[in-house]
């Protein structure tokens, strides 16, 4: 089989402590270069020729602690399995994985149970003993000790146990038998892990330095696990990223299980799996339960797919959800998808797991690092940022819920979060198969050479209903897809763009990404409106250095605006048809403009009258925050994969 790679924007949308640390004032050490040869493995709780136990076995109150088990030699660890024997209740939320992390609140004696199989055979079994004092004192807390991949990224990040303001932080390595070049940023850090012969572990410290002059510390112990990677594989080729293997089906007497750990988000995956194996949900059930869905669900995390049941028994949008759903193989809920995706190479779609945290302790189990696309589009001298309103209000903002202040979401946030994600996820699946198709699909059939051999609705919707604005098709491409800015480009003002833009019928800049993007946007935008009452917001703004993001234009219910209409009900049709579109856009409210020259940040309640902003940068510190979320929570595309 001959596979080539075509280049598309259109398949998809675009942590650690523990261990050690004292909680004592001390000066903290500058961060190490990319290489330190006098590195050495710490000295661990247990060892013998199979396998080794780092973990803590002193602490305080306040204080995060970790545990980890590594495999020596070659061999590899699977089936690890941590429990708690005694002491007072503590949670952790990666029982599965080689490392465990969490905060201890009350003293007392402690006693933790790890178990492994080994690739020889073995099964192995070892208790570890934890005596906690109390303590006042203010801690240093990297959350959580964590175990990844080689090849993989990783993201640390260190707070102060109370609300004391940090003025300094510093991050270095202090142990470890192979070195890791840091990217510190201030409260986080960041590093690729390295390739590795057998699983190996290194510790970060982090100190901070608050206001009052004090420094603490903490240190974190992150395993690097050594696993088998087919360089030809989906995910290590064509994503360019090796991914974690504790992944899991998250109902494990699934008649699916065993085709989710083959089929779907594996560094082995070469082939696209046989419907025989792995069929759609719609092709398997017409008329799928949430119990149907679950059998589907595929997550590193337990309490991934706890909230994913969640969401789909409670939302307002649960009944859509579970209609849409059909169209995939799988729903793969990871800390290190980011940003989510749809892909036709297995049929499932990718979530990225920061949309369904509600605790801080499984938002600790998150990968923070920045999104990659952050400087596309950093020299044109405007911006396009896009945000969902309800009732003249945020309809969900990230900066409400601040890390350090360790906040747990509401489920009406939650969903907020969520269901503007699945909507588009799910516009794209239904985009490469379609109600129609589900009765007819091959069992001898896969969905990439379905995909590759049937034409996906939004390339006849783009003949039907292109866009016009060839400048702002070739912008998109600077913004989204990290194309460099031509010198016509980065001279065009915010006014010149909006006459590009406005006079088009597409809801987003987003849309002149891909035809596929076009077409995801549309639905997502719609069903927004339609089942939520969310109405979505779009505006040409200067990228001023002040940061008051003064608005060139911008508008409000865009998706009702007669231009649109056609293209919107062609959507609909295609998607759920059993909605009246044509009834529903002349339902839905009136698109209003924003006043031009206000800020973006100024213009929420557009029924009431408004001043000129002045410069909030220093008084709003979350502005920068914000605008940043509004501009990169979508998703880019995964290369198309044709036999």
């Amino acid at each position: 089989m001959k596979i080539t790679i075509v280049v598309m924007l259109g398949i998809l949308l675009l942590a650690a402590c523990g261990g050690g640390g004292s909680g004592s004032s001390q000066t903290p050490a500058p961060n190490p270069g990319p290489s330190n040869p006098t590195l050495s493995k710490p000295d661990s709780q247990v060892s013998n020729a199979l396998f080794s136990v780092y973990a803590d076995t002193q602490a305080q109150t306040g204080q995060s602690v970790g545990m980890v088990i590594v495999a020596n030699s070659n061999i590899r660890l699977t089936n690890v399995v941590w429990n708690q024997i005694a002491g007072p209740a503590v949670s952790f939320l990666a029982g599965n994985s080689q490392a465990i992390g969490f905060d201890v609140e009350q003293a007392g004696n402690y006693q933790f149970s790890v178990s492994a199989s080994s690739t020889n055979g073995q099964r192995l079994t070892e208790t570890i003993d934890l005596s906690v004092q109390q303590s006042a004192d203010t801690k240093a807390n990297i959350r959580v000790d964590h175990s990844v991949s080689e090849q993989a990224n990783v993201s640390l990040r260190i707070d102060p146990s109370n609300q004391s303001s940090p003025t300094q932080w510093q991050w270095r390595q202090v142990a470890g038998s192979i070195s890791v070049t840091l990217n510190a940023q201030d409260s986080f850090v960041f590093f690729d892990a390295p390739d590795v012969s057998q699983d190996e572990i290194v510790v970060i410290e982090g100190s901070v330095t608050l206001d009052n002059g004090q420094t603490i510390s903490d240190t974190s112990q992150i395993v690097i696990k050594n696993v088998e990677i087919n360089n030809n594989g989906f995910f290590p080729r064509f994503s360019e990223r090796v991914v974690t293997t504790d992944m899991f089906a998250y109902n494990q007497t699934s008649p699916y299980r065993d085709a989710l750990d083959s089929c779907v988000y594996d560094n082995q995956v070469d082939g696209s799996c046989f419907f025989s194996t792995l069929p759609l949900i719609g092709s398997a059930n017409t008329q799928p339960s949430i119990d149907n869905i679950l059998d589907r669900v595929f997550v590193s995390h337990q309490w991934m797919g706890d909230r994913f049941k969640q969401f789909l028994q409670n939302s307002a949008t649960s009944a859509d959800m579970l209609k849409l759903l059909r169209a995939t193989t799988a729903i793969v809920i990871s800390y290190d998808v980011r940003p989510s995706f749809y892909w036709t190479a297995t049929g499932a779609i990718y979530l990225d797991a920061a949309n369904f945290w509600m605790t801080p302790e499984e938002r600790d189990t998150l990968n923070a690092r920045p999104d990659f696309r952050s400087d596309f589009g950093s020299e044109l001298s405007f911006l396009i940022p896009w945000r969902y309103i309800k009732d003249n209000d945020y309809y969900f903002r990230g900066s409400d819920y601040p890390r350090a202040e360790r906040r747990t979401k509401t489920f009406e946030d939650l969903e907020a979060s969520v269901s503007w994600l699945m909507y588009h996820e799910l516009g794209h699946a239904n985009d490469f198969f379609p109600p129609t198709s589900w009765s007819r699909l091959s069992g001898s059939s896969s969905p990439l050479s379905y995909a590759n051999d049937t034409e996906a609705n939004s390339s006849r919707f783009a003949t039907a209903f292109p866009l016009a604005s060839q400048a702002m098709q070739s912008l998109a491409q600077v913004s989204f897809a990290g194309n460099t800015a031509s010198d016509l480009q980065k001279s065009y003002t915010p006014e010149q763009v909006s006459g590009f833009f406005e006079p088009d019928s597409a809801p987003a800049y987003y849309s002149y990404s891909t035809i596929r993007e076009d077409y995801a946007t549309l639905f997502e935008r719609f069903m927004m409106a339609y089942r939520l009452g969310v109405s979505a917001d779009v505006a040409v703004i200067e990228a001023d250095e002040q940061q008051t993001y003064p608005v060139a234009w911008g508008q409000r219910n865009r998706i009702a605006e007669p231009k649109l209409a056609a293209r919107t009900q062609y959507v609909i049709n295609q998607i759920l048809p059993e909605i009246d579109a044509a009834d529903a856009l002349n339902n839905f409210p009136q698109p209003q403009l924003f006043t031009p020259g206000l800020s973006y940040f100024d213009q929420l309640n557009l029924g009431t009258k408004q001043k000129p902003s002045q410069s909030r940068s220093l008084s709003f510190p979350s502005q920068s925050w914000d605008i940043q979320q509004d501009l990169h929570r979508h998703h880019l595309g995964r290369p198309e994969i044709r036999n």
